[in-house]
């Protein structure tokens, strides 16, 4: 089985075919956060042994998009759309989006899927945002 390329953000769901994010959930001010923090909640300040870790399906919403025709970082080959999308109420991260900017609108739902890439060490699985096919139209 290939190995997670980041274990500490996500892992696989229930039948392989999708991912479930790993998020903290504070338990003094109920907020979530994301990534699971070792330094308190970014919320309300309480510490680390106030959050209490929680998997969430990787549904998201696609708020915006863009291609990357340039390398920017390593392991990010051009041409990439990445996209920002608000992953829980109010948390909003940059994702990378599996696909053409053709698949893709700003507002639709998407959800993190299991995407094979090779690094230095072989072939590992990262997280990329496809759109949700269970998604209503």
């Amino acid at each position: 089985m290939t190995t997670l390329e980041k274990p500490d953000l996500y892992r696989l769901a229930e039948g392989g075919r999708t991912l479930e994010l790993r998020f903290a959930r504070c338990t003094a001010c109920d907020a979530p956060s994301f990534p699971h923090s070792p330094y308190g909640c970014p919320r309300c300040g309480a510490p680390a042994d106030a959050l209490r870790e929680e998997f969430r399906d990787g549904r998201a919403t696609l708020l915006g998009f863009v291609t990357l025709h340039a390398r920017l970082a390593p392991g990010i080959e051009p041409p990439q759309v990445v996209g920002e999308a608000e992953i829980a109420p109010g948390l909003i991260e940059e994702v990378m989006l599996a696909g053409d900017e053709t698949d893709f609108t700003d507002g639709m739902a998407i959800r993190a899927i299991p995407h094979e890439v090779q690094r230095e060490g072989g072939a590992v699985i990262a997280c990329r945002f496809a759109p949700d096919p269970e998604a209503a139209p």
